[in-house]
């Protein structure tokens, strides 16, 4: 018996010494494993539609993003990035979460597989310290995976690819075991923005991403079963053409369905895409503004997309080069009920060109007083418009010459057939008149300033009633299933809180429209070119969009 219990004390000698070393090594690391056993209360949870925060009571998730220079596809932690003074910063505004972005990159190496680097724990586990200092939420989010970057199509190999499945399900295992014991952690958003490849039907489509997250979301259950799992839908599909199909993937369609009672409802908003992503190469807007809010036609749903009754302007003077072109005046009618702003220009020929300035778009009321609907005078380099050719000839651009009256114009040039640029578009008045107005300078005859009528439904101006319909069909999902809502991304780039575009006025309008509906919400992001609140941690702040989260956070 003295045998047995001289065994029993070895045994609890080794096994504490075990323990404290695993300690000791993982707080050198920066992190500290809690030797508190927890419950499933004792960390943020799903009850039905609401979120449930560390102390039992319900949570409003106010995060910023945190981006960690992730498109660059590191393999080392970006530190210059941000530090602990950001924790404090964010927490003195109002936040009490950060979505920390990853790439699979900080972790593993591609020819080292399941090789995981201490690296990129290390960077997170630096992160967890600072948040839990200032009272803050980490949700960890697989923003780049295997396979590659999901948001733009082209991380199919994710999809088609099983080691790379493999790899991303055995990953996420890896973090979830190392924090499974800290609340801090508010959860794990599996992967950021999915595009998948098109199956033969759309239900094997869809299959393919719900049977992955199932997968991901039963690993993570087996190391750590509180934690709350964070699911997008899908955005959109890759045909093998290349072509992207959208409209199938309603929130009803593109959710994943997890058998997981502790699963929250991810989704993301720009919308309209053309104001949150204005005037940029690389989102394929450049030319492109608008402010917040306008009479612009953010949404419609077109019956006739050209009437052909539109108003050309004629030429009124000429001088300078330049000749002054002024429509005669139209009206609503039961054919068009829709007016844009349209120049044009015909066979031109190689060489040929044809420059446009000073393009307004006017209302009339029935009183005569005048509204400038539109106006472009290029003086930014700014297009404001969308180009249509008949067989494909021709190009319009930026001239950054003598316009009509300063620096700046539209060129359209080598066009061998109808050249068409449209510009904004807007619902016509009953008993209002619009005219078009601006100037031509041109060796041919055939260029024109225009407007163009169509005959619309169900249209939108762009205006917070129209943000908040395109939320609501998630809100519709949540009370349909009784399940909680984040908004893990919406932002807006730096271009539109230039000029007068209100930028902050859509932030504004998105928190509100937000909180009304009870969904908790992440600004996309804090230090990043174009979209931060940085664009150059700690130089570069957007004081203005820091001032509004301090007012409303």
């Amino acid at each position: 018996m003295n045998g047995k219990k001289y065994d029993l004390r070895g045994f609890m000698l080794k096994f504490t010494a075990i323990i404290l070393t695993a300690v000791l090594l993982t707080a050198a690391a920066g992190f500290t494993v809690s030797a508190k056993k927890y419950s499933a209360g004792d960390f943020v949870h799903a009850e039905g539609s609401r979120i449930i925060g560390t102390d039992g009571n319900e949570l409003h998730i106010q995060g910023m993003a945190l981006g960690n220079s992730v498109w660059g596809n590191p393999s080392l932690p970006d530190t210059s990035h941000h530090n602990e003074k950001t924790y404090k910063e964010l927490s003195g505004m109002g936040f009490n979460s950060v979505r920390f972005y990853i790439n699979y990159g900080l972790f593993e190496d591609d020819n080292k597989p399941y090789k995981y680097k201490e690296t990129g724990f290390k960077w997170l586990d630096k992160n967890i310290k600072w948040a839990k200092k200032y009272g803050m939420g980490i949700i960890i989010n697989m923003h780049y995976p295997q396979g590659g970057f999901q948001s733009s199509g082209g991380g199919l190999e994710l999809w088609t690819n099983k080691s790379n499945q493999n790899r991303l399900t055995a990953l996420w295992r890896a973090i979830a075991k190392r924090y499974a014991n800290e609340p801090t952690v508010w959860g794990y958003g599996l992967i950021n923005e999915p595009v998948v490849p098109m199956k033969d039907t759309m239900e094997q489509t869809c299959e393919q991403y719900n049977k992955l997250m199932q997968r991901i979301a039963s690993a993570i259950r087996k190391v750590s079963p509180y934690q709350a799992i964070f699911v997008e839908g899908v955005g959109c599909a890759v045909k093998p053409s290349g072509e992207k199909e959208y409209e199938y993937f309603t929130p009803e369609h593109s959710f994943a369905k997890i058998n997981d009672k502790n699963v929250i409802y991810e989704f993301h908003k720009y919308d309209p895409f053309y104001f949150t992503h204005q005037n940029t190469d690389w989102a394929g807007t450049k030319g492109v503004t608008m402010t917040y809010p306008s009479k612009e036609i953010a949404g419609e749903e077109v019956v006739n997309g050209w009437v052909t009754c539109e108003a050309a302007s004629e030429r009124m003077s000429k001088g300078n080069g330049w000749s002054y072109f002024r429509s005669e005046t139209i009206s609503l009618s039961d054919k068009a009920n829709v007016v844009a702003a349209v120049v044009t220009a015909s066979n031109l020929g190689e060489g040929g060109t044809a420059y446009f300035d000073d393009i307004t778009l006017t209302e009339i009321s029935p009183k005569g007083k005048r509204r400038t609907l539109f106006t472009a005078d290029f003086s930014d380099g700014i297009l404001n418009s969308s180009p249509w050719s008949e067989d494909g000839s021709g190009t319009s651009e930026f001239y950054d010459g003598d316009g009509n009256k300063a620096k700046g114009c539209l060129k359209i040039s080598g066009t061998t057939s109808l050249y068409v640029q449209n510009f904004k578009r807007f619902e016509m008045k009953k008993g209002y008149k619009y005219m078009i107005s601006g100037y031509i300078k041109s060796d041919s005859s055939t260029p024109e300033i225009r407007m163009d009528m169509s005959l619309s439904e169900n249209i939108r101006s762009f205006n917070k009633a129209y943000l908040e319909e395109c939320v609501m069909p998630y809100v519709k999902f949540s009370e349909k299933h009784n399940v909680p809502l984040y908004l893990g991304e919406f932002g807006v780039i730096s271009e539109a809180f230039e000029n007068g575009r209100n930028g902050i006025g859509w932030v504004r309008d998105m928190i509100s429209i937000c909180r009304k509906h009870n969904i908790g919400f992440d600004y996309h992001v804090y230090n990043e070119l174009s979209f931060g609140l940085y664009d150059d941690y700690p130089k570069g702040k957007n004081k203005e969009l820091a001032k509004l989260f301090g007012e409303v956070l």
